[in-house]
């Protein structure tokens, strides 16, 4: 007598990691090319990879693949990204705007008159030229509001106000040396203050850092 064979649907994918690990390597691949927001990045693809590596043990194997693959490429670009910045940051060298990144000694250089919202307003008009204005100089800033403070006695830091648009308040950070530690203890926030930089420094996006700097 012969059989009838059944027909068997095909069987449903129930390879969870795997589709999680898809999920979280594209969604980081995504995220990692968008400034600041890409830092999520170094969280969600390595937990893709970690997921796609476990599901490679499961039936449906594809989407965990998938989820590696995306996931060393999204921490490739952060990776990127993070190299780019240091490359930036170590091009401003001491004496505020040398793109060969030599080290200068600027604690005789000339003086020229500078203010926080109005440097950085220079910079983000004109980089070149805020670099011939302002390079090879130490910059004086004559009564900048304190904002806040930060770092310690030893390594005493204060934030200025940078620039404010419709959404966001940006702040300038300047650190001071040891020797006005102490005298930085007693100011108090919203205090008019005035001192001297030696160096400049980018940070992430945009703006601009103030190092190598004395209280007047």
């Amino acid at each position: 007598m012969a059989t009838v064979s059944e027909s068997h649907p095909p069987t449903p994918d129930h390879n969870a990691l795997g589709k999680a690990a898809f999920v979280l390597g594209l969604l980081s691949l995504v995220l990692s090319f968008i400034p600041i927001v890409g830092f999520v990045s170094w969280l969600l693809a390595p937990l893709g990879i970690i997921f796609g590596l476990i599901a490679l043990r499961r039936p449906s194997r594809s989407l965990a693949i998938v989820g590696i693959v995306t996931g060393v490429i999204a921490l490739f670009v952060c990776y990127s990204w993070v190299k780019g910045t240091q490359a930036v940051t170590q091009a401003i060298s001491s004496d505020t705007f040398n793109n060969d990144g030599t080290q200068a000694d600027n604690s005789s250089a000339p003086i020229i008159n500078a203010s926080v919202k109005g440097l950085w307003k220079e910079l983000e008009d004109n980089k070149i030229a805020a670099g011939k204005k302002y390079g090879g100089h130490r910059l004086v800033f004559t009564d900048e509001r304190i904002h806040d403070f930060g770092g310690t006695a030893t390594d005493p830091s204060m934030d200025f106000l940078g620039k404010e648009d419709e959404f966001l308040v940006h702040y300038v950070t300047a650190t001071f040396s040891a020797a006005d530690g102490q005298k930085i203890g007693t100011l108090k926030k919203g205090q008019k203050i005035s001192f001297v930089c030696r160096q400049i420094g980018e940070t992430f996006g945009e703006g601009y850092s103030l190092s190598n700097c004395s209280l007047k």
